[in-house]
Protein backbone atom coordinates (compact mmCIF):
# COMPACT_ATOMS: atom_id res chain seq x y z
CA UNK A 1 0.00 0.00 0.00
CA UNK A 2 1.56 3.34 -0.58
CA UNK A 3 -0.45 7.02 -1.06
CA UNK A 4 0.34 9.62 -3.42
CA UNK A 5 -0.22 13.48 -3.64
CA UNK A 6 1.22 16.02 -5.58
CA UNK A 7 2.47 17.90 -2.09
CA UNK A 8 5.40 18.36 -1.14
CA UNK A 9 7.51 16.37 1.05
CA UNK A 10 6.97 18.03 3.98
CA UNK A 11 3.54 17.91 3.86
CA UNK A 12 3.58 14.51 3.18
CA UNK A 13 5.78 13.81 6.17
CA UNK A 14 3.46 15.99 8.61
CA UNK A 15 0.29 14.13 6.75
CA UNK A 16 1.91 10.87 7.84
CA UNK A 17 2.69 12.14 11.53
CA UNK A 18 -0.66 13.64 11.73
CA UNK A 19 -2.50 10.53 10.93
CA UNK A 20 0.15 7.73 12.04
CA UNK A 21 -0.24 6.56 8.59
CA UNK A 22 2.70 3.69 8.28
CA UNK A 23 2.87 2.95 4.64
CA UNK A 24 4.84 4.90 1.82
CA UNK A 25 3.80 8.42 0.69
CA UNK A 26 5.11 9.49 -2.49
CA UNK A 27 5.03 13.11 -3.27
CA UNK A 28 6.93 15.69 -6.33
CA UNK A 29 8.76 17.08 -3.77
CA UNK A 30 9.68 20.89 -5.55
CA UNK A 31 8.85 19.48 -9.24
CA UNK A 32 5.39 17.22 -9.22
CA UNK A 33 5.58 17.27 -12.68
CA UNK A 34 6.25 13.19 -12.36
CA UNK A 35 3.45 12.52 -9.36
CA UNK A 36 1.23 14.62 -12.38
CA UNK A 37 2.62 11.55 -14.87
CA UNK A 38 1.42 9.25 -12.54
CA UNK A 39 -1.67 10.31 -11.44
CA UNK A 40 -2.49 11.33 -14.69
CA UNK A 41 -2.21 7.61 -15.95
CA UNK A 42 -4.33 6.48 -13.53
CA UNK A 43 -7.01 8.77 -14.42
CA UNK A 44 -7.24 10.25 -11.27
CA UNK A 45 -5.30 13.71 -11.86
CA UNK A 46 -7.88 17.01 -11.63
CA UNK A 47 -5.73 18.57 -14.23
CA UNK A 48 -7.70 22.25 -13.56
CA UNK A 49 -6.69 22.02 -9.80
CA UNK A 50 -3.57 19.58 -10.40
CA UNK A 51 -4.45 17.49 -7.79
CA UNK A 52 -5.64 13.98 -7.38
CA UNK A 53 -8.69 13.10 -6.71
CA UNK A 54 -9.41 10.45 -3.50
CA UNK A 55 -9.46 7.12 -5.07
CA UNK A 56 -8.79 3.71 -4.23
CA UNK A 57 -6.91 1.12 -6.83
CA UNK A 58 -5.83 -2.70 -6.29
CA UNK A 59 -3.42 -3.39 -8.20
CA UNK A 60 -2.19 -7.46 -8.61
CA UNK A 61 1.39 -9.05 -8.24
CA UNK A 62 1.39 -9.12 -12.42
CA UNK A 63 1.22 -4.95 -12.12
CA UNK A 64 -2.84 -5.17 -13.43
CA UNK A 65 -5.11 -2.53 -11.93
CA UNK A 66 -7.69 -4.96 -10.46
CA UNK A 67 -10.06 -2.01 -8.85
CA UNK A 68 -10.30 1.61 -9.14
CA UNK A 69 -12.72 3.45 -7.20
CA UNK A 70 -12.91 7.44 -7.47
CA UNK A 71 -14.24 9.00 -4.84
CA UNK A 72 -16.60 12.50 -5.63
CA UNK A 73 -15.01 14.36 -3.39
CA UNK A 74 -11.79 14.35 -1.31
CA UNK A 75 -14.79 14.94 1.96
CA UNK A 76 -14.74 11.81 4.87
CA UNK A 77 -18.19 11.42 4.55
CA UNK A 78 -17.14 9.87 0.46
CA UNK A 79 -14.11 7.86 2.04
CA UNK A 80 -13.73 4.61 1.79
CA UNK A 81 -13.93 2.62 5.34
CA UNK A 82 -11.01 0.28 6.09
CA UNK A 83 -13.34 -2.57 5.81
CA UNK A 84 -15.19 -1.72 2.89
CA UNK A 85 -11.42 -1.33 1.22
CA UNK A 86 -10.36 -4.59 2.91
CA UNK A 87 -13.33 -6.10 1.72
CA UNK A 88 -12.06 -5.37 -2.15
CA UNK A 89 -8.42 -6.93 -1.06
CA UNK A 90 -10.01 -10.13 -0.54
CA UNK A 91 -12.38 -9.73 -3.64
CA UNK A 92 -8.89 -9.35 -5.69
CA UNK A 93 -6.80 -12.14 -4.01
CA UNK A 94 -9.68 -14.47 -4.67
CA UNK A 95 -9.81 -13.74 -7.99
CA UNK A 96 -12.84 -12.37 -8.54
Amino acid sequence: MLGIAAATRFAQQAFADFTKVEYPLLSGGTDVTEVHKVMKAYGVLDEKRLIARRSYIIIDKEGVVRYLNKRPSNCEKDLLSTQELLNEVKKVNAGK
